[in-house]
């Protein structure tokens, strides 16, 4: 499907999966059907499946709009708590955005139905609301855990009727999105974008649509292990990428100190709700305190307006505007672009409404970051080890952070690097098949996405459980699904 045929779809009110392969360009469309959408006068919650991507967009995770937090489960008690916080924010909502989808489990989209029906007094899915969920089932995977440890559901009865909903009816409720009863109701047009904006030169893309096939054969390896040991230059930008926290920091911290020149700190500043503003500050990407020196590598934490860079851009530290003027750092990313870097606003919204705000130059150190962070960018160049990637998908988002075969420097990659979910594979080819269709019906009425949302109601929901009952469906919807 292509970017306008997809937007088409959204504008006209349809409920979607936006999905497709890295460079697709899922957020280009996302962020420009909300940017149309609140032109048109409707209210647009924005959310995200964790707090990091949730910046990216300018929004908040869908835990904190749903008023759900940590729960894995809801009880009466528990759901009025959650109306009198958030009722009127879920009435106000038209359109609610949740990016990056394939990190969330069944069974919190169906607590999220629940809420949005129960606060909006409807029992369509989701209280009525037009919701595009957005993401690739290829990355990395919700994270396990509660079917493991059967305590962090607990004795309450609300928490055994919902394990009992999801194995009656074949569920895995830790699984992905598709396996919830709130994918079935809402049954999303699905727009699989298949053009592709990554500057290369066929070979890299060649490798990821083989993995994403689950058909990696010598050749594709070939490609791959090409590009271990190759030399590169340190001393201009590239970023490692790394599979835990501890490795990409210990790296920025030693190349750091090694520079000899002065630091210049930057400390950020805020406002608004303690609370709100704590979160913001556990999740950007951004240091509270960011220390920078000349030639320091770095990393563009935002876009620029004015297009000089992107989130994601590398560049150097050349040097520094006098005191008088700020001090900011003048950096000079790959493109050519030599821009003074000053503060950015991360904010913390409901809506319409900035509930706090943190300022601080978008930048960090960028010789390491973690495969897990990077998930969403877009980088030129890379150095990896993929010797001891641990989750299905992270090989796979790691490989297809790098614009192109060139910027990619391996010190090693083993067979589970180009592992993926079995789930994953399975699903792919519905949901292409189901994005063909949609396609079918808008070039059959003329590119009126009005027609594809009026005839989806007859198309069966990619990847649910075989049957669902009518009377399960019926009472989920009233409000006894806890």
């Amino acid at each position: 499907m292509l970017q306008s045929e997809a937007l088409a779809i959204m504008n006209a009110g349809a409920s979607v999966f936006l999905t497709g392969a890295p460079g697709a360009g899922k957020t280009y469309v996302l962020n420009a059907f909300v940017k149309q959408a609140r032109a048109a006068g409707l209210s647009v919650a924005v959310t995200a499946s964790t707090g990091i991507a949730a910046t990216h967009l300018n929004g908040q995770t869908i835990h904190s709009y749903s008023g759900i937090g940590v729960s894995t489960f809801l009880n009466e008690e528990m759901m009025k708590r959650i109306l009198r916080r958030k009722k009127k924010t879920l009435m106000k909502t038209d359109v609610l955005v949740i990016d990056e989808v394939s990190m969330i489990h069944a069974w919190l989209l169906d607590l999220v139905d629940e809420v949005c029906r129960r606060a909006r007094s409807n029992s369509a899915p989701f209280g009525g609301l037009q919701v595009v969920l957005s993401g690739d089932f290829f990355q990395l995977p919700p994270v396990s855990g509660a079917k493991r440890n059967e305590d962090i559901y607990g004795a309450d009865p609300a928490a055994v009727l919902l394990r009992e909903r999801y194995a009656a009816d074949g569920r895995d409720r830790e699984g992905f999105v598709t396996e919830s009863f709130a994918w079935d109701a809402l049954n999303p047009v699905v727009c699989y974008l298949t053009e592709q904006h990554r500057q290369d030169d066929g070979q890299l893309l060649g490798v990821l649509s083989a993995i994403r096939a689950g058909h990696v054969g010598d050749a594709d390896r070939a490609v791959i292990s090409g590009r271990i040991g190759v030399p590169y230059d340190d001393s201009a930008p590239i970023t490692h990428l790394f599979p835990t926290n501890a490795r990409a920091d210990n790296l920025n911290t030693s190349r750091l100190m090694a520079l000899n020149s002065e630091e210049h700190v930057y400390q950020s500043t805020s406002s608004g709700s303690a609370q709100f503003i704590e979160r913001i500050q556990k999740n950007m990407l951004a240091p509270q305190t960011l220390v920078l020196k000349k030639g320091a590598h770095v990393m563009a934490l935002r876009n620029d307006p004015d297009r000089q860079y992107a989130n994601g851009s590398l560049g150097t530290v050349r040097g520094f505007m006098a005191a008088e003027k700020g001090g900011w750092p003048l950096v000079e990313f790959e493109n050519g672009h030599v821009v003074a870097m000053k503060p950015a606003d991360w904010e913390f919204t409901e809506l319409d409404t900035v509930l706090a705000t943190v300022s601080q130059v978008p930048l960090r150190c960028a010789w390491g970051i973690t495969i897990h962070k990077s998930q969403g960018m877009t980088l030129s160049r890379c150095a990896m080890d993929l010797r001891r990637t641990f989750a299905p998908g992270m090989g796979y988002v790691a490989l297809s952070r790098v614009q192109g075969l060139d910027g990619m420097f391996l010190a090693g990659i083993s067979d589970a690097a180009y592992h993926i979910s079995d789930d994953a594979l399975l699903l792919d080819s519905s949901l292409r098949e189901s994005s063909e269709r949609a396609v079918d019906i808008l070039a059959a009425h003329d590119g009126a996405g009005e027609a594809v949302q009026l005839m989806w109601n007859d198309e069966p929901a990619v990847g649910s459980a075989e049957s669902v009952s009518d009377a399960g469906v019926d009472e989920f919807s009233q409000g006894t699904f806890f």
